[in-house]
């Protein structure tokens, strides 16, 4: 299963009417994020799209920031006793990333449809942290997800502009 990254609106319009806009709007209201979310955040422009890399790279991303915090990755997600909130607990194959920092990921439920959503600028940092884990590790295809990670995070920073993942199966 390949992992993109959209560099992309969350959704066609960003009308009071949306229900995932407006459930995300409160979210914001709550957090503190509410004019950036509303007037600054694309709401218009799909930029691009950044093909990730394979489901297990990711997994195996995941087990190496645990293994990097002293932590088995099923403790750390069972828990959420991790400095990998962003990497560890948002499932980061499905899910959104807003330009915004805050420090857990959170879901938000509209239509019976759950959506993940996470900090950009905390995951960057979170990325950043595991650069030295990166350099030790031997293995080419965590490192590449590793690179094409933080290249959708920070282009969706500098756009000011959501990350929305997807998982499409392999053909």
């Amino acid at each position: 299963m390949k992992i993109q990254a959209h560099i992309k609106p969350l959704t066609e319009e960003n009308k009071p009417d949306n229900p995932l806009y407006r459930t995300l709007e409160i979210h914001m209201q709550r957090m503190g994020f509410l004019v950036p979310y509303r007037e600054e955040l694309n709401w218009t422009t799909d930029y691009e799209t950044i093909e990730l890399g394979e489901e297990q790279q990711l997994i195996d991303l995941q087990k190496l920031a645990a293994k990097n915090d002293g932590a088995l990755l099923f403790f750390a997600k069972i828990t959420k006793n991790t400095i990998y909130q962003q990497v560890i607990c948002h499932p980061n194959k499905v899910g959104v990333y807003l330009p915004f920092h805050f420090e857990t990921p959170f879901t938000v439920k509209v239509a019976s449809q759950k959506y993940w959503v996470g900090s950009a600028p905390r995951l960057q940092n979170e990325l950043k942290w595991l650069e030295i884990a990166m350099k030790s590790s031997g293995e080419e295809e965590v490192k590449a997800y590793w690179e094409n990670l933080k290249t959708a995070v920070q282009t969706a920073i500098d756009r000011m502009s959501p990350i929305v993942l997807e998982t499409e199966a392999a053909s």
